[in-house]
Parts: structure tokens; sequence; C-alpha cells
């Protein structure tokens, strides 16, 4: 970023985007920039996440629209659609992840195109009929959607991935035009006079690539010219959380033969790094490498040293919620005392991740209530008030650091979660890998937010993925 801010030619306008998948890693990514780069290169750069962007790209084009709601809405329209044809074929979560990752994903808007598209990462291959099948029963939930007046994330992502490609089709078209000795004034153009004349951006940067729809990259791909250094993708699939699983050749996004591998480890230390690759196991478990090909963490590395991580067993949960105070109280006071005996103020150093919203209220009412250790709950937002302990689940650590971090409540049936990991074993096995894949990826997500020391703790039967 810092390169690519230095290399513009004066002006005020923002020709570089950096964006990721969520507001609270966004937020981070913002505080992060101003601190290598000057506030007028800041000010070049477009800070925004994903959903953001896709929002203002339909917001400038067609105004208020309908209310955007998250998946597991629509997973319910779903289940109703499907109980009242009485269609028993096919499982809502499927069904959901080929809606969003191969009709909006490819931007698919006849039944013959469903019919040839690739279906690259889904698993199940499907035949004719039953691709037939899955657009009748699609084509009914849309229209019940558009009934509702609601729509998913993903498919205002779909729309303004369409916008994005009009307005580059435009844009070459426009050019041809005028390499020919055309008229400007012949092409289409909005009433800003401006808006078909350029593409929104010249170069783009992903964080967190894994974890995007396939409908934001159509976007993405749209929104800047194909030059060098167009897109510069930072991800890593062993850390993909949500059900986002796009194969990049399939959206126009082509990283064959241009991509490499990172190996050195800047945040973590090697003790914590070799307990983080054990959850995810080669031995056990695969992962793609963002495309047609599979990735590893093979030659994985860190040159830093630091103690073992510290695995705690608790006979019950108020157990584990007294050793974990304990412990946090250990903490605040080596930070605070410091190096050279410099006293620091510990807050934004010590965090606790746990699975679940519910676990993050338990975890901060005990800690506010019964140890007199203040809080502050990590939202999409960033942390919500100035408590000298950061409290969030999983998917709300993506992307951060923390010094000294503890995972509670690591526990068989909590992680992973096994009913849900069983019941797709005896429906769906491909899915029931996938969802043991991603509950793998939280816990690796979760242990590799650690610099120096890291603590992790359980109750009853430790979960699976532990060496213990």
């Amino acid at each position: 970023m810092k390169h690519l801010a230095e290399q513009l030619s004066p002006g005020s306008d923002k020709p570089i985007l950096l964006t990721t998948f969520t507001k609270n890693l966004t937020t981070d990514l913002r505080a992060r920039l101003a601190s290598l780069l000057e506030p007028e290169l800041l000010a070049r750069v477009e800070i925004t996440h994903i959903d953001q962007l896709a929002a203002r790209v339909l917001s400038e084009s067609v105004g208020v629209g309908r209310q955007r709601v998250f998946d597991t809405v629509a997973l319910g329209v779903l289940r109703q659609v499907l109980a009242e044809v009485d269609d028993q074929r096919w499982d809502a979560e499927f069904l959901l992840e080929e809606w969003d990752q191969v009709v909006l994903g490819q931007s698919l808007n006849t039944r013959k195109a469903y019919f040839d598209a690739r279906r690259a990462g889904r698993g199940r291959s499907l035949t004719r009929p039953e691709r037939n099948q899955i657009w009748k029963l699609l084509e009914q939930f849309t229209v019940r959607l558009d009934k509702e007046g609601i729509e998913t994330w993903g498919q205002a992502a779909e729309r303004a991935a369409r916008l994005a490609m009009e307005r580059a089709a435009k844009i070459e078209a426009r050019r041809d035009n005028e390499a020919v000795g055309g008229a400007e004034e012949a092409q289409p153009d909005d009433s800003s006079g401006r808006c078909y004349r350029s593409h929104r951006y010249r170069h783009v940067v992903v964080d967190e690539a894994q974890d995007l729809r396939a409908a934001h990259w159509t976007m993405l791909r749209a929104m800047v010219p194909k030059s060098p250094n167009d897109l510069f993708i930072a991800g890593d699939t062993h850390q993909r959380i949500y059900d986002h699983q796009v194969t990049l050749g399939t959206v126009g996004v082509n990283i064959r033969g241009r991509s490499s591998r990172l190996t050195l480890s800047y945040r973590t230390t090697r003790e914590i790094l070799a307990r983080a690759i054990g959850v995810v196991d080669p031995q056990k478990v695969s992962y793609d490498n963002l495309d047609d090909g599979a990735d590893t963490l093979e030659g994985y590395r860190s040159v830093l040293h630091g103690p073992a991580p510290e695995l705690a067993a608790c006979s019950s949960w108020e157990d584990e919620l007294i050793q974990l105070a304990a412990a946090l109280k250990n903490w605040r006071t080596e930070i605070s005392t410091g190096d050279n005996g410099i006293r620091r103020d510990p807050r934004g150093n010590v965090a606790v991740c746990v699975a679940d919203r519910d676990m993050v209220a338990q975890v901060m009412s005990y800690l506010a209530t019964q140890a007199e250790i203040s809080c502050a709950e990590l939202t999409k937002d960033g942390p919500k008030g100035d408590g000298e302990v950061h409290v969030g689940t999983m998917h709300r650590f993506k992307g951060l650091e923390y010094q000294k971090p503890a995972i509670v409540g690591v526990c068989d049936g909590v992680i992973p979660r096994t009913a849900v990991i069983e019941r797709y074993r005896k429906e769906d096995q491909q899915r029931s890998a996938r969802e043991e894949r991603k509950a793998r990826s939280l816990l690796f997500v979760a242990a590799t937010r650690a610099r120096d020391t890291l603590r992790i703790s359980w109750y009853g039967r430790p979960s699976p993925y532990l060496p213990v």
C-alpha cells in the first residue's frame, strides 16, 4: 500500500482501494495504514469493507433499494419454499450455497447459462436434470424474496458487479470509438459526464481474500483495468471461516503462475505457530489455493521464540472462568510492569476469544462482577468501550493480534459443533468435511492472533483438534 501510494501522480482522487470482508478488520487496517502514510497520501486511498463498497455502487446508480438481510434470513425463506412445494430432494443449505456461489457468483440469468456453468469447488457433481430441478426451486425462492421486499448481501454484490461490468464495457467501447476517430459524444455517459471515462480504481488491494463471495470478485475485477499491479491479493484458505469457497479462475481473476507463498510469520512465536499448524493437520484435512490447486503450510515458520502455549483442563465452566481471571490478572501485572520497570497500559494487549456470542456475555459478566476486570466487547466496528481486556468471538478476532490472548471453552461439541458435523456426515459427506475444515480454521485463526503468549482452556472433554 505504501509503495502504491508513493508512486501516485499528484492529485486529489482516490485511485487505490483497500478492502476486506469484515467491518472491524477494515477499521484496524485504516489505523495501521495511518501509521505508515502521510495524511495527504492516506487521503488518496479508499478503505472500505466489500459489502459497503457494493452498497455504495448500488446507491449511486439505483438509489434506495430493498432491505438487505443476512444469509440466515434467506435460508429461512428457502426452507419455507421447500416445505410449501414438499421438495425433500435438496438440502436448503446446499441450495443456498449453490445460488450464492454459482448463480450469483457468475451472474447467471438463464437456465441455459446455469446448465453450462462451471461449478469448481462445489464438490458434488450435478446431472442436467438435477440442475433443472435446482433452477426451478431457486426461481421460486428469488420470487419470494422479491415479494417480501428483501435481498441478501450476495444479491446486492451481484447487482453491483453487473453495474461495474456495464461501466467497464462502456469504457472499452468509448476507447475503441476514440481509437478509430469517433466522436466522444457518440458514447453514452452518465449525468456527471465522467462516469464512463475511466475505471473506478487503478489499484485494488484485497486482504483476507479467502472470505469474499464470488460476486465480490466479479465486481472488483470490473472496477480496475487489467494492467501490471492492478490486483494485489492476500489470502490464506487455512483461515477461511465463512461459506464462500470461490475458484478465482471462474470469476475472471487469473492467479495461476502469478502467485507466491509467504512462509515467514512476523507475528507469533515458533512455539505458538507449531501448535496452531497442528490444528489444520494436512494428514486430516486439505485446503485449496483459491484456484484449482491445493495449498499447504509446509515450510511456514517463525524466527521468534517464546513460551509454549498453556493448555489448561478445567473441571467445569465456572472453574474455567476462575482460572481465566487469575491468568488475566497475572498478565495484567506482567504487562503493566513492563521491561526495565517502566509501567505500561495493558489495554489492547490482552484478549479473550470464545466460540459464540452467549459465551462472550458470560465471560464479560464474570470478569466484571467477580474479578473486577473491565472488558470491551469486540464488535463489527471494533472494541466497544475502553475496557482493559477485549472479549469477542473467533470470527471477530479475524485479522487482529494481541500480545496475550486466551481461548476459552475449547470443548468437544463446541469446537467443532459435533451435532452439525454428524448430521451432515449422514446426509452429505462433502458438506460434513467442509464444516470440519471451517471449524479447524476458526481455531487456527484464534490461535494465530497471539504474539507472545497463548492460553487455551476447556472443561469436560477437550476439542479433538487439541493435542491432549
